[in-house]
């Protein structure tokens, strides 16, 4: 029965609950609490924070730092400091992670604005105030001007009860109800004898018998919805996944070339120990895998997208999931709902038109700032107080500010409205002309009222005005031709005419063309021995004033906003459950393009199959009257086509397309709590342009983490093809870099210069470019020849540095060869080193060790010397850093002070005693002190990046072979 309740009359909807119009027992709300259980909606179970802080761990680059780890810890478990350090790593990334995320969902409860939290409950013919939680089927509530529906009721009461259901189904005007039983097929936004839990009292009063309570409510079933709308992964999820695979198959791939060539050749070597070879070629081949994926990425990343998000919240917008942070910058379409969102859900005068005057009406919303306009003009205070000696127009302005039921008050900093948005549009107008109508109303008092009913299709009040009683009406611009017989000319009535009414019927079908809802503003002296009870003398022989055309008007940031999303590449679509009129008003006066397909409505959508629509959504800009499940059909139709989807929306209606877009945008302070848990980023201030700034910012993080990509995969390429390189040349032994150094130079040294290209500034326009291909790869095609370039000029470099600082010695080859004579202890003769003297092996063995050290430690100094250079490359693949600023990111200065300052403390330092662990600093990396000749060869090769970079910059910006190819 609970989708007919409708189709009952009230006597019969009573008797099914087994109610009456004093309600039902507490003996019975406590049995049927039982079985229906509390008036809620089901929350999503919250992951428990152990679980939410292991999920950071799940991610195809910690896993394969997690394989590197265990490797290393079964190969070599006497020595486990790799393994530790990389689990430290990983545990530092998870909690970072998990701290900004839960950062976040903390800002999200403080947002959360409970939209009711008592009702007034009839029960055994007694009124209390409740929880609206503790309601049950059969309790009878009342409904109040203002309040929330707190649960599905069916009205057997009503007094001019109108119901604002945007929230529900996205209808902008308020719907009035009665208690009359309706026909059994009556859509959902039809049924005028029911009220729906979150949507509110506009005006009137009344009664509800509750039908439905918590997720059998109509709020619940769209609830339910979301919770099987599966949330697709960021771009940056796919490609960060491509990229880990990627890495790992080319680590495995050079690892057991590598490791099966060594075996090789060391395989049927005299005096070799092959099971000593394996073990070194396991080392080996950790080394490679440490080199080649980049371990400071992940926690990089969430550095990144984590100032990229406090960025975001300094435009009033709070990211939920922090990987949604890039997933703006990708954004292909911004599918928004009207109302609420592109409009203010404030319905505002725009235009007055009298049979002699046409006037444009300024102000937005419910604000009472504005004016009028005529002929292009704007009237001053002096311009409207001369208008007030027409008696025509001083009288519509009395009618604007007096015939209404609306309370305007300024709250918190911003104007609202109580009551009737027609009531409350007619009253902003009539204080733009009148001064305060709540003063004015004091002046001109009350003395009677006629409701607006269905059949009159009007309201009319009977004031005390200028001395004498004035009857003052305002209702459809079609119904009132039986009842107006004058107009006003120089002061004086005079009979309407054809030609007047031809005119007025003119101005009727000019200002519905615009979408707008068409009021007549009508008059009357009372005269003394008239009845001012007497409805029917009340409404007759009026005198008409003019037109007034009412509409929901746009955001006024709205406008700029869609202009530089189109500018941008992206498309904007708007989605309604409003008419296809109004909506092609608002659309053109947005500049809301649309192609060959223009808009479609809801009955045209749902005859078309999910393979037609993909097709036909290509070209739709406007969708109208569409429900939420074409919503979301709408939503998945653009992502078939490879779109990266953005839904904006603030209502309950909104939610399940919120929760299945690429990213769901949801409003703050008109949005419901439902809408706001469905999204992934919350608009605090409601304000549409902030979309813009967030896919600015979105755009710049993603150019940022390119940056760094490049930057640290230009590192891994130079340290694994270093190790390869090293290997071939001088031997599986002779490595220049150990797996500790690698991890090192990753994440302790390479780590602060990658978070300082994270919060590089944007260079040019990033909103004056398309969005990048769905299918880009990261690193992009120009970023993997930027990256191997400057690889083989560190490669070269680094192999320079650890021969001439005698990295050959590990070679077994090189036994007793290279020794000064000198150093020795005994005299040095190469035969007897040769044929075994213990002597001579011991001397040349000490020395090859220490020189050995010295050229892992050169090199180490060198790699590190050539990333601080490289960063600077890295700001920027076109600018050089010249035209940047040298100085310009103090991020960048900090990072580059930080990372010398470690630099020297594990090489300077080396010999120095750590006091908790009692081993010097130089044993932990395997580094000793430099000189300062060595410095200085390290700095002269280090700085041939920047050089060489620095010049190619200046080639290609300067056209040469542009112009050689002309």
């Amino acid at each position: 029965m609970g989708e007919q309740w409708h189709n009952l009359s009230t006597k019969d909807s009573l008797l099914v609950q087994e109610s009456s119009d004093t309600g039902i027992s507490v003996d019975e709300v406590i049995r049927r609490r039982e079985r229906y259980g509390y008036n809620k909606l089901d929350e999503a179970e919250k992951t428990s924070a152990f679980l939410r802080f292991l999920s950071q761990y799940n991610d195809p680059l910690n896993y394969l730092l997690m394989g590197a780890a265990l490797i290393a810890l079964l190969i070599n478990p006497d020595h486990p400091g790799d393994a530790i350090f990389i689990f430290i790593v990983l545990t530092a990334n998870a909690f970072f992670g998990f701290w900004q995320e839960n950062q976040a969902e903390q800002a999200m409860d403080s947002l959360k604005q409970m939209s009711i939290s008592n009702c007034v409950v009839i029960r055994g013919d007694y009124e209390s105030e409740v929880p609206t939680s503790d309601l049950v089927p059969g309790d009878v509530v009342r409904l109040e001007q203002g309040l929330n529906v707190p649960a599905d009721v069916r009205l057997i009461w009503s007094q001019q009860c109108k119901v604002d259901e945007s929230a529900l189904t996205g209808e902008s005007l308020t719907i009035r109800k009665s208690t009359d039983e309706l026909p059994l097929p009556t859509v959902l936004a039809d049924r005028t004898n029911m009220a729906f839990m979150g949507t509110t009292i506009s005006s009137g009063r009344g009664l509800g018998l509750v039908v439905a309570t918590g997720m059998q409510t109509e709020l619940g079933k769209i609830a339910s919805n979301i919770a099987e709308a599966q949330t697709p992964k960021t771009p940056l999820e796919l490609k960060l996944e491509s990229l880990g695979k990627f890495l790992g198959f080319i680590a495995l791939i050079v690892a057991i070339l590598l490791v099966s060539l060594n075996l090789l050749v060391s395989y049927g070597k005299p005096g070799v120990d092959l099971r000593e070879v394996v073990v070194q070629q396991f080392i080996v081949a950790i080394a490679i895998f440490v080199a080649i994926v980049p371990e400071g990425l992940p926690i990089i990343l969430v550095i990144t997208l984590s100032l990229g998000m406090r960025n975001m919240a300094r435009h009033k917008a709070i990211i939920r999931r922090m990987k949604a942070v890039e997933t703006l910058g990708s954004t292909t379409v911004i599918c928004s709902d009207k109302t609420g969102t592109l409009t203010k859900n404030q319905m505002t005068v725009r235009r007055i038109r009298t049979l002699d005057g046409n006037y444009g009406v300024t102000g937005e919303g419910f604000q009472p700032n504005g004016s009028l306009v005529r002929n292009d003009v704007e009237l001053s205070d002096e311009d409207l107080q001369a208008r007030q000696a027409d008696l025509g127009f001083r009288l519509l302005g009395a009618c604007l500010a007096l015939c209404h039921n609306s309370n305007i008050v300024k709250s918190d900093g911003y104007w609202q409205a109580i009551g009737d948005p027609t009531d409350s549009a007619c009253a902003v107008a009539g204080w733009k002309i009148n001064g305060d109508v709540k003063k004015f109303s004091h002046r001109h008092p009350r003395i009677n009222e006629f409701f607006f009913d269905s059949v009159r299709k009007r309201m009319s009040v009977v004031h005390e005005y200028e001395g004498e009683h004035w009857v003052f009406a305002k209702g459809s611009a079609g119904g009132f031709k039986d009842i107006a017989t004058t107009k006003i000319v120089d002061n004086k009535l005079v009979p309407l005419t054809a030609e007047d009414w031809d005119q007025i019927s003119s101005m009727n079908d000019d200002m519905g063309s615009q979408a707008m809802r068409v009021i007549a503003i009508l008059t009357r002296r009372v005269n003394e021995n008239e009845d001012v009870e007497d409805i029917k003398a009340m409404e007759s022989d009026l005198v008409f004033l003019g037109l007034i055309g009412i509409m929901d008007p746009p955001r006024p940031e709205v406008k700029d906003a869609i202009e530089t999303c189109q500018r941008a590449g992206i498309k904007v679509k708007m989605i309604t459950g409003d008419q296809q009129m109004t909506a092609a008003a608002i659309g053109a006066e947005l500049n809301i393009a649309s192609g060959s397909g223009g808009s479609l409505d809801g009955m045209e959508l749902a005859a078309l199959s999910d393979e037609e629509l993909v097709k036909a959504s290509a070209d739709v800009a406007i969708y109208s009257r569409v429900t939420p499940d074409q919503k979301m059909r709408i939503v998945s139709s653009l992502q078939e086509q490879g779109e990266i989807v953005a839904m904006t929306g603030d209502g309950v209606n909104d939610a399940p397309a919120l929760s299945g877009a690429n990213i769901g945008i949801a409003m703050g302070v008109a949005g419901t709590d439902v809408a706001k848990d469905a999204a992934d980023m919350v608009l605090q201030d409601d304000n549409f342009a902030n979309i813009v700034h967030a896919v600015e910012e979105g755009r710049k993080i993603y150019q940022n983490i390119r940056n760094f990509v490049r930057y640290q995969v230009s590192t891994n390429v130079a340290a694994v093809s270093l190790l390869v390189l090293a290997t071939l040349f001088f031997g599986p032994e002779a490595l220049p870099l150990t797996a500790t150094q690698i991890l090192v130079i990753n994440i302790l040294m390479d780590g602060p210069p990658a978070v300082a290209l994270g919060v590089e500034k944007k260079h040019g326009s990033v909103m004056d470019r398309p969005p990048r291909p769905v299918d880009e790869g990261l690193p992009n095609g120009r970023d993997i020849s930027l990256i191997f370039y400057l690889g083989f000029v560190m490669v070269i470099g680094s192999l320079l540095v650890f021969w001439l600082a005698g990295g050959g010695l590990a070679d077994p080859n090189a036994q007793c060869e290279l020794l000064p004579t000198e150093t020795t202890t005994t005299a040095f003769d190469v035969d007897a080193c040769l044929s075994g003297d213990a002597a001579a092996i011991d001397d040349w063995q000490t020395y090859a060790d220490g020189h050995f050290h010295h050229a892992q430690t050169m090199t180490f100094a060198v790699f590190i010397v050539y990333q601080l250079f490289n960063v600077m490359n890295c700001r920027s693949n076109e600018e050089s850093v010249f035209e940047l600023g040298l100085f310009s990111n103090p991020a960048i200065n900090y990072a580059l002070l930080i990372s010398s300052g470690l630099l020297l403390f594990f090489v300077q330092l080396a010999d120095m005693s750590i006091p908790v662990l009692s081993i010097e600093v130089g044993s932990l990396l395997r580094t000793n002190p430099l000189t300062q000749n060595d410095w200085t060869v390290v700095v002269l090769i280090a700085s041939s990046v920047f050089i060489i970079e620095e010049f190619r910059k200046f080639i290609v910006k300067s056209g040469i072979f542009a112009v050689r190819r002309r």
